[in-house]
């Protein structure tokens, strides 16, 4: 597939690609929509194995962003920027590289943290950029309310209830797959509300640290799925429901923080097929987007109140897919598009100067 086609595929405005030779840097900026305000996403740094893979993470990636926004009825669109991590690269020089090509864009794409972002690689993206948010401990929180939030209408809408105060969460269990940043902030919230926490994640460590700080059960990261649990909460890499997990999966609900949860979208008609309630990961993981958004676009610095606002939107998008007997995942997908005008339009390049950074980071 032809990166014009693959653009078509996912029905995307602008791809960038960028390379330097120099640096090293390699990978693509994918501005997927502006008909809402200028396309945020965050930028992710992975060891991808081609430019291919990379471009099509990028694009799946960027058009959830869109999704996201227009859920949330954000003055934004999607984007992304993804970057191919090897072993040649100068990365401080491939990082002050990147934020150069951010600036010249003046606004059109404004970007936060992801994924391989690293602290350092911030600090010098800040150096070349205005576009850039750099609070990742604030976004993180925001990121994990917004799940807990979604985790909330799920158990409500298995129960037939609005759980507007109480703890529907005492007692249960819940398979957290990762538990870097905001993996731990919802586990926090989590361990607070009385929940038996299961944990897997590749770094050891931060399993372990999870296991004396909120007494979790560890597992093989091969093995999260077929735990006893509630809720599976996947806030690690995307693409880990296929056939195969599904297959193994003991949860009834899922609701996590990662992006793209699904390794084909079809894939959402399996876990109806197995009565497993699916929250449509870009509808609960919205809370950075929100709070950044509304930030940098709106001047709005206490953004709780609208993050809560997943519960809702959570709700109606089961309550719809149940009515229908469609997949969670579909419903969402029609929703986020009917936001988006059908004719497309294109806002000027420089459209966003002087607004400042986005603050997403998801």
């Amino acid at each position: 597939m032809t990166i014009l086609e693959a653009m078509r595929t996912h029905d995307v405005e602008q791809v960038i690609a960028l390379n330097n030779n120099a640096s090293g840097l390699r990978g693509f900026i994918i501005i997927h929509d502006t008909t809402r305000g200028p396309a945020l996403g965050g930028i992710r740094v992975r060891p991808y194995a081609d430019d291919l893979e990379a471009l099509d993470d990028g694009l799946r990636l960027a058009r959830a962003m869109s999704y996201k926004a227009a859920i949330a009825d954000l003055p934004c669109g999607g984007g992304k920027a993804v970057v191919i991590e090897h072993p040649e690269w100068d990365r401080a020089l491939a990082m002050r590289t990147l934020g150069r090509f951010i600036e010249s864009l003046r606004g059109r794409f404004q970007t936060g943290r992801d994924l391989g972002l690293t602290e350092e690689d911030v600090r010098l993206l800040r150096e070349e950029t205005r576009y850039i948010e750099c609070d990742g401990a604030e976004s993180s929180e925001y990121t994990a309310l917004g799940v807990i939030e979604g985790m909330r209408a799920c158990l409500d809408h298995r129960a037939g209830i609005q759980t507007a105060s109480g703890n529907p969460f005492a007692g249960l269990t819940v398979a957290v797959q990762g538990v870097g940043r905001v993996g731990w902030a919802i586990a926090r919230r989590l361990h607070e509300a009385g929940v038996r926490l299961i944990v897997a994640d590749v770094d050891e460590r931060r399993a372990r640290a999870a296991e004396r700080v909120f007494g979790a059960q560890i597992v093989p990261p091969g093995g999260i799925y077929d735990v006893p649990a509630d809720v599976f909460c996947p806030c690690a890499v995307g693409g880990v429901l296929t056939e195969r997990t599904i297959a193994h999966l003991r949860a009834r609900i899922v609701a996590g923080s990662a992006n793209n949860v699904l390794a084909e979208e079809a894939l959402g008609w399996r876990l109806l097929e197995r009565g497993i309630l699916y929250a449509p990961d870009y509808v609960i993981n919205a809370g950075a987007l929100i709070h950044g958004a509304n930030l940098s676009l709106r001047g709005q610095r206490e953004n709780e109140a609208e993050v809560r606002k997943i519960y809702g939107r959570v709700r109606e998008i089961l309550t719809l897919a149940e009515r229908e007997g469609l997949p969670t995942n579909l419903v969402a997908d029609r929703l986020a598009e009917s936001r988006l005008k059908t004719a497309k339009t294109y806002r000027d390049l420089f459209w966003g100067e002087a607004k400042g950074a986005s603050g997403c980071c998801a």
